[in-house]
């Protein structure tokens, strides 16, 4: 089978940057040691430096750049967090009967990192590494609950929810009342959550924690009888997370 033309570019490109990053080198000999066409290597290696993940030195050798530096110590602290996470999702989803998830902001998205499956016969199931505008979900509530009226407003805009930002507004003025959202998702998926935000020693968000389940299982006298239970499990993880060197 051959392959498309976008993967063979993307692993000559990988090519180059494990090349690189093994030691420093010239264009002449990357090109060689790769076996790829002159023009070729050049203009993956523009490519490549021109995002940072190549940089050249004075003595014209190129070497890993600092968005490789950037990308691994985002990927360290995933793992940490997921790995750290990993029984009070487990604990928490034990005590609900429900699925829990772990989720980080990444600018203006939330990503799943971790989930926990429940016992409910309906489940939620979003997979980890799945994205989400923070707006659109409680879990990105969470991680929103801190920002200003006017970046919350700038978000909605951004994402095609400018008619939604008032809701969202005040979903969120009644979230910080408890540092907890309740959220309930339209149909047809009608999917309802409790989520709140895992705060680190000088009170700032790092991640987000939620139970989420079908609107069957979440009427609104369950959600008021989970929301300090997740608000709990955020608060131990957090105090764990702290406690880390």
């Amino acid at each position: 089978m051959t392959r498309k033309a976008g993967t063979q570019t993307l692993e000559r490109g990988l090519e180059l940057l494990e090349l690189a990053v093994d030691e420093s080198l010239t264009l002449a000999e990357l090109t060689r040691r790769s076996g790829l066409p002159r023009g070729v290597a050049y203009r993956l290696v523009s490519a490549l430096a021109g995002r940072e993940f190549l940089a050249q030195g004075g003595n014209g050798r190129f070497r890993g750049g600092p968005a490789l530096l950037r990308l691994s110590h985002r990927a360290g602290k995933q793992t940490d967090i997921a790995t750290l996470a990993r029984p009070y999702l487990d604990s928490l989803s034990e005590k609900t009967g429900l699925s829990a998830f772990l989720g980080r902001r990444d600018g203006d998205d939330s990503v799943h990192l971790l989930r926990a499956h429940g016992n409910e016969r309906v489940s939620v199931t979003t997979q980890p590494g799945s994205r989400r505008l923070l707006p659109e979900t409680g879990m990105g509530k969470a991680l929103l609950i801190d920002d200003d009226d006017e970046n919350v407003r700038r978000i909605a805009v951004a994402g095609g929810m400018a008619d939604k930002g008032k809701a969202l507004l005040a979903d969120l003025a009644a979230a910080r009342s408890n540092d907890v959202v309740l959220q309930r998702g339209p149909p047809p998926d009608s999917i309802h959550s409790v989520a709140a935000p895992v705060r680190n020693q000088h009170g700032e968000i790092i991640a987000a924690i939620n139970v989420a389940a079908a609107a069957v299982y979440m009427s609104d006298a369950r959600m008021a009888e989970l929301a300090p239970q997740v608000r709990q499990a955020a608060d131990e993880l957090g105090a764990a997370l702290a406690s880390q060197p």
